[in-house]
């Protein structure tokens, strides 16, 4: 068929073009081919022959050839010329291929759903929403919005500076003195220590991290692929000994009512830790995720050199809000906002005016006081049903105030086995697995008693205690079995 084609016709050259001869020939062929006019098995003229036919430089069809062969359109054998071998093959589409190597890493573990009717909701430590004045924020934000046309504009890199001076008011009555450009805003604790992780730390590097600790944390340590230095969690805080002779970029922790343990950590192990950090040359992340009622000084206060303080409204508050903060020297905030705007542009402006304007009338304290006189009769009576249907299993955090309790599974118990057995039942609670650093079934459960009714705490932690010993009883047959 090749043979018979008019090649000047079929092959339209435009000499006065910039385009490359070669270029163009290769483009004439390549819509002949695609068109089927030259089919699968024909033979193209020899770059002789179709050199003459066109009136070109035999380079030029040669360079044609060249870069039909690389894309396996044709193929150049002694003997047989140049045959057309068709399209080149698809690349195969597999998702999985394609996803990235810090993807990857992230776990996809969720806990089981519990069956329904929901008995008891131990699994979440957000705050109630009952005890929100919706209506009062509803009226400031309102109000803020109808009044406020500059709101409606992009907002300055840090955030507004009245909720940034505001932020600074309620640390300075911590201890912890900053200025307003000392303050990031941030759509929430989560992105800020994105941010932190994106711009402090490069695959490879080594940050230290209570174990076990926060996954949201955990997920943003994985996906960054930094080497993870486990700090293991103890009676009376974090054990650092684990910085001691390393280079460290980060270190983060919670000293107050620590999640998932419920621990805080006493004014001497805040010092030695904060030793052991600035010893391996790291900054600091300190997750105040709810205000410290300890009394004792936060490490930001100690060295507000060195220590970055990550602050929010959603853990102790209003998780829908997604409004955070970071508090660090003007250096790093300086960096931080730069990396923020490669994300998003701002945290939205009418949203933090109208927090600003809660926080000044003292509104969210009011709501804190109102949730903790319940969450502190919650958590009574959770450590009574503890005491009475697992007497046998201790537990850290659940102290005067706190909602956190970690359970300690004896050894031989799988904490996912009960989670599991337990959603069974209509208890929803959180296993060690989900908090722990190297994510491994450790013996343990986090509950909290922030959202549960305390209506339903005696009948959840009994069912939970039913679940605890059908795991157990499971684990002492499996131990029991013959080996053959």
């Amino acid at each position: 068929m090749s043979s018979q084609l008019g090649w000047a016709d079929s092959v339209a050259l435009d000499r006065a073009s910039r385009e490359p001869l070669s270029d163009q020939i290769y483009a004439g062929l390549t819509s002949l081919l695609d068109r089927g006019t030259i089919g699968v098995g024909h033979r193209l003229p020899t770059t002789r022959e179709l050199a003459a036919a066109l009136a070109v430089n035999r380079a030029s069809v040669q360079a044609a050839y060249r870069k039909l062969a690389q894309e396996g359109r044709v193929v150049t054998r002694v003997g047989s010329g140049t045959v057309v071998t068709g399209p080149a093959a698809p690349a195969e589409f597999g998702l999985s291929a394609l996803v990235s190597r810090r993807a990857s890493a992230l776990r996809p573990d969720l806990p089981p759903p519990p069956a329904a009717p929901l008995v008891a909701d131990f699994s979440r430590l957000a705050p109630d929403e009952r005890f929100f004045p919706l209506e009062e924020f509803t009226r400031t934000l309102t109000s803020t919005w109808s009044r406020r046309h500059d709101l409606w504009q992009y907002a300055p890199p840090l955030g507004l500076e009245e909720l940034r001076l505001e932020i600074c008011r309620r640390l300075a009555e911590r201890g912890i003195e900053r200025k307003a450009d000392e303050i990031l805003v941030t759509n929430g604790a989560q992105q800020a220590l994105d941010l932190l992780f994106r711009t402090f730390t490069d695959p490879g590097d080594a940050v230290g991290m209570e174990s076990p600790t926060y996954p949201g944390a955990l997920a943003i340590a994985r996906f960054a692929g930094v080497e993870i230095l486990p700090l293991l969690m103890g009676p009376e805080g974090p054990d650092p000994s684990p910085l001691n002779a390393r280079r460290t970029k980060l270190v983060y922790v919670m000293p107050e009512r620590q999640n998932p343990t419920g621990i805080t950590m006493g004014e001497e192990h805040r010092r030695a830790l904060l030793h052991a950090a600035l010893a391996s040359g790291a900054l600091v992340i300190e997750d105040g995720y709810e205000e410290p009622e300890s009394g004792i000084a936060p490490l930001a206060s100690m060295r507000p050199d060195r220590v970055l303080w990550l602050g929010t409204l959603s853990k102790d508050l209003v998780p829908g809000f997604r409004i955070g903060w970071i508090a660090a020297s003007a250096p790093v905030i300086d960096l931080l906002a730069r990396v923020k705007q490669t994300a998003d542009f701002q945290t939205p402006l009418p949203l933090q005016a109208a927090i600003a304007a809660f926080l000044r009338a003292g509104a969210d304290r009011k709501a804190r006081h109102n949730r903790a006189l319940e969450v502190e009769m919650r958590r009574l009576s959770a450590a009574r049903a503890l005491r009475s249907h697992l007497p046998g299993v201790s537990w850290w955090g659940g102290a005067v105030g706190n909602p956190i309790f970690w359970l300690q599974l004896p050894p031989e118990v799988s904490g996912r086995s009960v989670a599991a057995a337990a959603a069974a039942r209509g208890v929803a609670v959180a296993p060690g697995a989900e908090f722990d650093v190297a994510g491994e079934d450790v013996p343990a459960l986090r509950l909290s008693v922030t959202r549960v009714d305390k209506r339903q705490i005696d009948q959840g932690i009994r069912l939970l205690a039913e679940a605890v010993r059908d795991v157990q009883s499971r684990a002492g047959a499996a131990r029991s079995m013959p080996v053959v």
